[in-house]
């Protein structure tokens, strides 16, 4: 009882300082921008930093857990963003726990945002624990588009030096004749980052897939890769 009786009280602090710092004019662009049905406060990226940072300090990993959680179920913007900033503090550490709250999140995510700051503390997991990759290619037919977007945003350090992309590019592949928007600016995310330092592998993928790809993923995917690997394609 002591226990639950401390984090519904850090948690209602916590949302008095998120309260606190509401900006209505970026919370009603923030809306619009986001497309979204929640409520926003308006919160700029640096003050939930900030916050997150004074909780790594002040608390536990398991009470940040619980705070984190906590924050997730407000089913409000603001709160809801914390709680994923929370998860990838680097005094939380990756564990099959962490992955299922991960898991249970998504759940709720209809939006860019959300998604993509939890995709900080699920690049540690996977990273920790490669058969991951196998549940991330079950999202990969999931018919929520935003599990499918997670299966590559999710996989994003192997676009990184020294990392295997072939199994998620397999997957970017499935992905191209896909017509919905955020599906198709993940894929092009996902070959630009590789393409900074293996624009060769990304070139073949383009003059594989050019004809099925959006413009947005062609935009994005060669937005940095130099003039001679463009005509490549």
């Amino acid at each position: 009882m002591l226990v639950e009786s401390k984090k519904i009280s850090t948690e209602n602090a916590v949302i008095c300082m998120l309260k606190n710092l509401r900006n209505e004019s970026r919370a009603v662009w923030d809306k619009l921008y986001h497309k979204s049905q929640r409520e926003h406060w308006g919160v700029s990226a640096p003050e939930r930093n900030q916050i997150a940072r004074a909780l790594s300090k002040e608390h536990s990993a398991g009470e940040i857990l619980l705070l984190a959680r906590s924050l997730w179920d407000t089913d409000l913007f603001d709160p809801m963003i914390l709680a994923a900033k929370l998860l990838a503090l680097p005094k939380i550490k990756p564990t099959p726990a962490l992955w299922e709250m991960i898991v249970g999140f998504l759940q709720k995510v209809d939006g860019w945002a959300l998604e993509d700051t939890l995709a900080h503390a699920a690049w540690k997991c996977v990273l920790n624990d490669e058969s991951l990759l196998d549940v991330l290619e079950g999202w990969t037919n999931h018919p929520n588009f935003w599990m499918r977007r997670a299966a590559l945003i999710y996989t994003l350090p192997f676009a990184k030096p020294n990392r295997n992309p072939e199994r998620p590019l397999k997957w970017a592949s499935l992905y191209a004749k896909d017509s919905e928007w955020f599906i198709q600016k993940s894929i092009g995310w996902w070959l630009r980052v590789l393409g900074e330092h293996n624009p060769k592998r990304v070139a073949l993928f383009l003059k594989n897939h050019w004809d099925q790809l959006k413009s947005v993923a062609r935009k994005e995917a060669t937005r940095k890769l130099s003039l001679e690997w463009r005509s490549y394609v």
